[in-house]
């Protein structure tokens, strides 16, 4: 197997358990195909680990293991064993979960959802692509799942049975998965835990779940008592999938939905008891911080000026490169802005099933923010 060499000292973070390694820390790197397995070697000819070879962006490497191992169809079987063995642990008797969260379950830039009989992977390198047979044939082994199905960039792969859409339970409401239109792999599983929140803020209320997507939030708002629920997404098929869940759980009659911009509906002027901001990443990059800094202080600005006093807005930021202090430093800044005194209730971070690993702070990049307004 082919070597590449770091700078001195630069396999100081790697050896603590770090799995990136950026291009600019190689002394030498030899050419290599993208996806194409290297041992990486510090200066002095220790040994750090083996990864896969990225052609493209600051990552060159992500180390697959720190141990002398073949990375072969039994490596794959065990990471998927491990991966699973926590989740039995989590959730005993469920079937939907995160299996597999990249970095802290050891497939670095790999994420598997599972939905019942349906196994949804995304992954961004061609290295998985080589390993798709092996993943898949891991995810089969287990009773119970009859589908995979891999999609790498713009190519998605079949294995098996795939049936999507495909209907499933989270915390004991009926939801539809379509793992082929769905943004990520149909479902945003890591809010799953927070999505409970609503049974202790929602009871009563007006509630406008922002960012809305399949419903999530506000079906469980209007399941543990919300007065009324408007669920706003600028996706028609996501809104047409939220009304469908919506009816399926027998609460059509509290939930409507809308396509729409979030920041429109609120400057229509209604206020409301409760708001939910949940939007998609708004910064992928250091260098994209600063304007999704802006952007989520204008959308939460906006919300905090249509609350009523009393009201609750829970605010969530899944930007990796902001971290949870730059997040709460913009909230206030949001309601110095809106003019509103604003109590910080609690803080939540992904549910466990999607693990951050100490070694790698990038892993922790949910931050979920409850407030009330004063």
């Amino acid at each position: 197997m082919q070597r590449g060499i770091l700078k001195a000292k630069e396999e100081r973070r790697l050896l603590r358990g770090h799995l990136w390694v950026y291009r600019n820390e190689f002394e030498t790197l030899p050419e290599l195909e993208d996806g194409a397995l290297l041992d990486v070697y510090s200066g002095k000819g220790r040994f750090v680990g083996t990864g896969f070879y990225q052609a493209e962006g600051g990552i060159a490497v992500r180390i697959l293991t720190h141990q002398r191992e073949k990375v072969d169809a039994s490596f794959f079987r065990r990471r998927v064993d491990n991966a699973k063995d926590f989740r039995d642990a989590l959730y005993p008797k469920e079937t939907v979960y995160r299996w597999v969260y990249a970095e802290s379950d050891g497939l670095p830039g790999f994420v598997a959802d599972r939905y019942g009989p349906l196994v949804v992977a995304r992954a961004s390198s061609s290295f998985y692509a080589e390993a798709a047979d092996d993943l898949a044939k891991a995810f089969l082994a287990y009773e119970g799942v009859d589908g995979v199905t891999l999609r790498i960039g713009n190519d998605s792969r079949r294995f098996a049975s795939v049936q999507t859409p495909v209907d499933c339970v989270v915390n004991g409401l009926r939801f539809t998965v379509d793992a082929e239109i769905g943004q990520k792999t149909g479902m945003f599983l890591d809010q799953r835990e927070n999505w409970t929140l609503l049974e202790r803020y929602a009871k009563g209320k007006r509630v406008l779940d922002g960012h809305c997507y399949t419903g999530a939030w506000g079906l469980h708002a209007a399941r543990d008592g919300a007065a009324r629920v408007l669920g706003v997404d600028t996706s028609a098929p996501a809104i047409e999938i939220a009304r469908g869940n919506a009816e399926a759980n027998g609460l059509s009659e509290i939930c409507t939905f809308e396509c729409s911009d979030i920041q429109q509906v609120l400057a229509r002027g209604e206020t409301w008891d409760a708001i939910v901001l949940d939007p998609p990443a708004l910064a992928r990059s250091r260098a994209q911080v600063k304007k999704a800094l802006g952007l989520y202080q204008a959308l939460n600005r906006d919300a905090m000026k249509a609350l009523e006093a009393g009201g609750i807005l829970v605010s969530s930021c899944c930007s990796q490169p902001v971290d949870s202090a730059a997040f709460l430093e913009t909230l206030k800044r949001a309601a110095t802005s809106a003019q509103r005194r604003v109590q910080l209730l609690e803080i939540r971070r992904a549910a466990p099933d999607h693990p951050a690993l100490l070694a790698i702070p990038e892993t922790d990049y949910l931050t979920c923010a409850v407030l009330r307004l004063i």
